[in-house]
């Protein structure tokens, strides 16, 4: 057992060094592409393969073409997919951020609402102290 327990904590730790290793790697990359690498090497592949596809049709005959352009299309259309996942993802990121920025000010909203309505005409409560519910003193 404590073999295994030895064995079982090396493997942890060389996977901690190539997780961090791999983590560095990919933060080099980020910094050269400016970006996202996958956005880059996307930008890159994508004419490269219709320069290919054209080679790869040229003197092919018409019987031939017809299954190399449907391998084709099934390759683009496996990027395409990866492109609207992608633009989904944005999206999603966009409205999470905007939920986030919204429902703080409504709750604030909420708050400076539920003070009035308590008789406050500032919406914010002072202790006797003249502090405000944040700490902050009142300006006397």
């Amino acid at each position: 057992m404590r073999n295994e327990n030895a064995m079982n904590e090396t493997n942890l730790t060389e996977a901690k060094s190539l997780i961090a290793e791999m983590l560095r790697d990919g933060a080099e990359l980020k910094a050269v592409t400016g970006g996202s690498f996958t956005d880059a090497m996307a930008d890159w592949l994508g004419p490269q393969y219709l320069l290919a596809a054209r080679d790869a049709l040229s003197g092919v005959p018409s019987g031939q073409r017809w299954e190399i352009l449907r391998a084709m299309v099934q390759d683009w259309a496996g990027l395409r997919r990866g492109d609207h996942w992608a633009a989904r993802l944005q999206l999603e990121r966009e409205a999470l951020d905007w939920k986030r920025a919204n429902g703080q000010a409504q709750k604030e909203a909420e708050f400076r609402e539920w003070g009035q309505a308590a008789g406050n005409s500032e919406g914010t409560f002072s202790g006797a102290d003249g502090r405000d519910q944040c700490g902050d003193y009142g300006a006397d």
